[in-house]
């Protein structure tokens, strides 16, 4: 018998250490042998155990333990002395054990019993009653970045008994896996997830108990390491590709989202740009004259992992129209020498009258006097000042000057 319980116990601890059985509340009977034979008079019970605080133990005349002849609690050794008196000779006793961890019990073990010196003829043992393991339930859910995901991932969980494990796979979340046995649970991420997302861990724990009909809750926790992508500004005019250059006329236009950003020229290259959202919104400027149409393929659009995203600006041309300077002497046309500028939509600067500007963009335009003009004349002014002219349109400035002298002429004797 001495060496059946040490097998018992080096089963017990090589199961414990194994992870297969949870180290509380585990109770193995050692003494007297089921069956076996005692004197009434001195009459001590013995079991083996690992990781419990006190014990329970029952003595009855029946095995359903309904007439108890002991029911002590509080237990603190592995043995029991059954008070004298307490036993009748050649008797037939049942008794059983359970373990505390705190308040929390273990299940009784299966009852033995002994026979009291008498003539009674032993009884065949009472066979052990098997567990019963009703299923539970395991909810699966994610998370990234502390926020509710939901989609493709592939994970195990697995129940460990003596006989092997029973394990289960799922492929999505947040999804429930049935009919699993109770006991001792784990849980285990194979792959899938959110894309180029990491696994931080599992919450509440990977191993957890599931208790007869009850239901446990996993969440895989994923983290999205900052990543980056370019941004590229375009622009076309009439379909054909337009840029910044010297005299093509400013633009300006912002990017908003996972990051800010604004510009002012074409092509605008924006690198090293977080992941994420964006959009682009045109402010003003573009080709001298044209007509901001829209911006392709999209106004927004969203920028992946070492992407990038381009964003074009599209302008069309409008018709073009012709500014005519010309000039006057004392009310009469003047044609000649004369410097001015041409200030509007673009800048042009004329050297002499009558000039025509052609190819001219719609929009307000003025003229400023510089020099020259008819000899010993003075400039009076420009008419008129200021005028707009719309897309196609014909518009005319007059420079003015009037002569206030006397015309040289030969001499008269």
């Amino acid at each position: 018998m001495r060496i059946a319980v040490i097998g018992l116990l080096l089963i017990l601890v090589a199961a414990l250490g194994c992870g297969v059985i949870s180290a509380p509340l585990v109770v193995v009977l050692a003494a007297p042998p089921n069956a076996g034979t005692v004197s009434p008079q001195v009459t001590v019970l013995t079991w083996v155990s690992i990781g419990s605080d006190t014990y329970q133990v029952q003595v009855s005349s029946d095995s359903s333990f309904q007439s108890l002849v002991v029911d002590a609690t509080g237990v603190t050794n592995l043995f029991y002395a059954i008070p004298y008196g307490k036993l009748s000779d050649e008797s037939t006793y049942f008794w059983r054990v359970r373990a505390f961890k705190g308040a929390q019990p273990s299940g009784w073990t299966s009852p033995w019993y002994f026979v009291t010196s008498g003539s009674v003829t032993p009884i065949p043992p009472v066979p052990p009653t098997p567990p019963v393991h009703t299923p539970g339930t395991a909810a699966v859910a994610a998370t990234l970045n502390g926020a509710a995901w939901s989609g493709p991932v592939n994970y195990t969980i697995s129940h460990y008994v003596v006989s092997g494990p029973v394990q289960k796979t799922g492929y999505s979340v947040p999804g429930t896996v049935g009919d699993i046995p109770s006991g001792n649970i784990q849980f285990n991420y194979n792959s899938g997830g959110p894309a180029g997302a990491t696994l931080s861990g599992i919450s509440p724990s990977a191993q957890q108990v599931l208790s007869p009909g009850g239901s446990i809750y996993y969440t895989m926790n994923f983290v999205m390491q900052q990543s980056y992508g370019s941004i590229i500004v375009n622009a076309t005019l009439d379909g054909a590709p337009w840029q910044t250059s010297m005299g093509s006329g400013p633009i300006s236009y912002t990017i908003s989202g996972a990051k800010y950003n604004s510009g002012s020229s074409i092509p605008g290259d924006f690198s090293s740009q977080p992941t994420g959202a964006y959009s682009v919104s045109y402010n003003s400027g573009g080709p001298i004259g044209a007509t901001f149409a829209g911006v392709s393929p999209s106004a927004s659009q969203t920028l992946g992992h070492n992407g990038t995203i381009i964003f074009t600006l599209n302008f069309y041309a409008q018709p073009k129209g012709t500014v005519t300077v010309s000039a006057t002497l004392n009310g009469e046309p003047w044609s000649g020498a004369l410097g001015y500028v041409l200030t509007g939509p673009y800048v042009e600067s004329g050297s002499n009258t009558p000039h025509s500007f052609t190819n001219a963009p719609s929009g307000t335009y003025s003229v400023n006097y510089s020099s020259g003009g008819p000899y010993s004349a003075v400039f009076e002014g420009v008419s008129p000042p200021s005028q707009y002219m719309s897309a196609g349109g014909h518009i005319t400035f007059t420079i003015r000057f009037v002569f206030k002298g006397v015309v040289p002429g030969p001499l008269v004797e």
